[in-house]
């Protein structure tokens, strides 16, 4: 490393180090078991909604810690890669990583395009995921946009004319005038 490549990885190996460091900082501060995460010394006693929002907020907690591991992860194979000199080359196309790039995100591994194809895979590998039932549902339960009418697609408007059928605020239920036979005016003596 000599002149301005080495300026610069130098640079960017500094800034590598302030971002793990950060990074150790906000993981050593958080707390991971349940007790120090709610404050409670149990859950016996806690209503049902109170523990529900205890485990929201647990679950919430560890995906933050998991996102700290994965990028600390990433700081440490970018350090690694600056001092075995592969630092700046994409790991799938070998081109020069931007500047730019690295500048925004310094533990970065792939160019823009690269990347960019490596989250379009992921995407569409989480869309196979997806449960097998929901190939057999039909209408009711699978998302449709189909109206009822004549091949029209489905509107806000059409839906509630749909659904009014049923019944509203100003039903017989709620307006008595409308609530005798012949519907007239009711008079209570």
């Amino acid at each position: 490393m000599s002149g301005k490549n080495g300026d610069r990885n130098r640079d960017y190996k500094a800034l590598l180090e302030k971002e793990k460091k950060i990074l150790l900082s906000h993981m050593a501060k958080e707390g991971f078991s349940l007790r120090e995460s709610t404050a409670e010394l149990t859950v016996i006693d806690n209503h049902p909604a109170d523990t529900g929002s205890e485990l929201f907020e647990r679950s919430k907690d560890l995906a933050i810690y998991d996102r700290h591991v994965k990028k600390l992860r990433d700081i440490e194979d970018a350090l690694e890669r600056l001092s075995q000199g592969k630092f700046g080359y994409c790991r799938a196309c070998g081109g020069p990583i931007p500047g730019e790039r690295l500048d925004a995100v310094p533990y970065a591994a792939y160019c823009l395009s690269c990347q960019s194809l490596r989250e379009k895979e992921t995407r569409e590998n989480e869309q196979d995921d997806r449960p097998v039932e929901e190939l057999l549902l039909s209408t009711p339960f699978a998302r449709t946009f189909a109206c009822q009418r004549d091949g029209d697609e489905c509107e806000g408007e059409d839906a509630w004319e749909d659904v009014s059928q049923y019944g509203s605020a100003d039903s017989l239920q709620d307006r008595p005038e409308d609530n005798t036979p012949d519907r007239r005016r009711r008079v209570d003596s």
